[in-house]
């Protein structure tokens, strides 16, 4: 989620939402419709009417005779690999001197499947904006189905994007089962209903051709399968109303879980807001009980120091073979303020919740531990831990069995006890809690809410300080 937006003056929510619902650097939009489907062009040109999936496609290379095939794209029933119809396209262009040529931007409607797809309804040197309306269906983008109205269009960068405009009340039902199971408690999804609302009446605003990014940029959103029975009843019931401080929407931050204690807003992002400050979140632990959410609570990550080599050059670090990690600066709460790995040649310091992102954890509240080459035992009942041995590299240095008679034979069979690995150097990375731990904690809302607390009781105990205020619209 983004921070630190300015104060936003208290106003009726909108009655439709512009969703960004591409990931960054979209180059393929493939858009259908489960009834039929109509794109028109902004000068209200209709391009395609019609039952078919369409692909709006960057950088299409294609041979400049336009009565060949289209390449660079796979057919649907993948009958035919990339691989071959880049042999085809060559051996066209050398047989019969047709060049190659990159086309900038097509709109073209996808084949049955006998051939790559057919030849573009529209080209352009630039990416034109198409507008998709379903009738008597929904749309879909890339297999999931989702209300309202579709564009393809551009971002602030003037990179392509696909945007949802959606119902604000849908857009919000979507947004609270995208973020959190539909089988919670009513009061956790009534406030996480109101988190979501608050978060985007102060977002509102930042973008040209869109209000907001439908993933974790902003919030979650999944379209028509975030939505169900109660995450609808949790917007009704709370329709309109937001979490306000002094008068101003407040930044409505929150995370998965806080790991037993949430954090103040300076030790994560830039401001200092007074709402935002460090509160206990004992109803963290009701996590433990569940069998996906387990490892949100406490968690385990290890490398061995050529996977963590890897995994940071990756993202820009190099400071050859990781020797330690130094957990230089430590919050109040004990999350991880500052950190620098030392390496064989060179050392990196790196600052507030970037470890997350650099170490590849579900929080910064963590320790870190590097063990030498060492030996290990590990029971053969223990799947987990011998596949996690294995994925780091661990060798088997001896199996230990033992003989079994049958009774009803003479012979004897070895049962395998366990094993016993030897494990190279490598660091492990012991923590808690899943995100950034600012606001509220939405295991926490549900402990809470297991608990007989409200909605109210929920925010006001994440949210210091705050008004309910209800402002109109969904």
């Amino acid at each position: 989620m983004r921070a630190a937006a300015s104060n936003t003056p208290l106003a009726p929510l909108p009655s439709t939402i512009r969703v960004n619902i591409a990931l960054l650097g979209t180059t393929y939009a493939k858009i259908g419709s489960t009834g039929s489907l109509t794109v028109t062009r902004e000068d209200g040109a209709t391009l395609y009417q019609g039952y078919a999936n369409t692909v709006a496609r960057r950088g299409v290379r294609r041979l400049a005779d336009p009565s060949h095939a289209l390449v660079g794209v796979r057919d649907p029933g993948e009958r035919r690999s990339l691989l071959q119809l880049f042999r085809e396209t060559r051996l066209h262009a050398e047989v019969e001197d047709i060049p190659i040529v990159t086309i900038p931007f097509e709109f073209a409607v996808e084949s049955d499947g006998s051939g790559p797809l057919a030849a573009p309804l529209f080209s352009a040197q630039q990416i034109t904006p198409m507008h998709y309306v379903a009738s008597g269906g929904l749309l879909t983008f890339n297999g999931r189905a989702y209300r309202g109205t579709l564009a393809v269009t551009r971002d602030d960068e003037g990179d392509m994007i696909v945007v949802n405009e959606v119902d604000t009340a849908s857009y919000l039902a979507s947004v609270v089962g995208s973020e959190e199971p539909t089988t919670w408690m009513p009061e956790a999804l009534a406030a996480q209903a109101i988190a979501a609302r608050t978060y985007l009446s102060r977002h509102l605003g930042k973008h040209d051709n869109y209000d907001l990014e439908g993933d974790t940029r902003d919030q979650e959103y999944d379209g028509l399968a975030g939505e169900s029975d109660s995450t609808v009843k949790a917007v009704q019931r709370t329709a309109g109303m937001i979490a306000t401080y002094r008068g101003s929407a407040i930044e409505a931050l929150y995370s998965a879980n806080a790991g037993g204690i949430t954090e103040d807003s300076e030790n994560v992002y830039a401001n200092a807001l007074p709402y935002l400050r460090s509160v206990p979140s004992p109803a963290d632990d009701v996590a433990q009980a569940s069998s996906w959410g387990h490892t949100s609570w406490e968690w385990t990550t290890e490398f061995t120091a050529p996977q963590l080599r890897s995994y940071i050059g990756a993202r820009g670090i190099d400071v050859g073979d990781p020797q330690r990690i130094d957990l230089t600066r430590l919050t109040a709460t004990g999350r991880v303020l500052s950190a620098k790995i030392v390496g064989s040649s060179g050392s990196r310091d790196i600052g507030k919740d970037a470890s997350r992102y650099y170490f590849g954890l579900r929080s910064t509240l963590f320790t870190v531990e590097t063990h030498p080459e060492e030996t290990e035992y590990v029971e053969a009942s223990n799947v987990e831990r011998t596949r996690q041995l294995e994925f780091l590299g661990a060798s088997v240095e001896r199996t230990f069995t033992v003989s079994v008679k049958d009774p009803d034979r003479t012979i004897h069979t070895l049962r395998v006890l366990g094993w016993e690995y030897r494990l190279p150097a490598h660091f492990v990375f012991i923590g808690k809690g899943y995100g950034h731990g600012v606001g509220m904690s939405q295991w926490g809302a549900q402990g809470m809410a297991l608990g007989g607390q409200s909605a109210e009781e929920i925010l006001k105990h994440y949210y210091l300080g705050i008004d309910l205020t209800t402002v109109g619209g969904a």
